[in-house]
């Protein structure tokens, strides 16, 4: 009989996702907040969120080990941020 072993193994990856703000060039601090603020949304307690599609999958975004409803603009270190583009919107939806 062969013997068989679960691993638990971390993947380093982006989260990319849309964001509506109301300036075209939001300084990073803002742009951070922004993505906290969102993220904080989506999280569990754990700072994290399912990944239904890999068996007991889970996504944990890039936080510091700081309370971030204590010190939001502690959670996220700027340089873990990248901006892609930016395109004005005619009409929000």
């Amino acid at each position: 009989m062969s013997k068989h072993y679960r691993h638990r193994v971390g993947v380093r990856a982006e989260i990319s996702f849309d964001l509506v703000l109301g300036a075209p060039n939001p300084t990073p601090e803002e742009l951070r907040d922004a993505i906290v603020a969102i993220l904080n949304r989506t999280t569990d307690e754990e700072g994290g969120f399912s990944f239904p599609n890999l068996a007991d999958g889970r996504i944990l975004p890039a936080w510091a080990s700081v309370d971030r409803q204590v010190n939001p603009s502690q959670s996220l270190d700027i340089g873990d941020v990248i901006s892609y583009d930016c395109m004005e919107l005619r009409h929000l939806q």
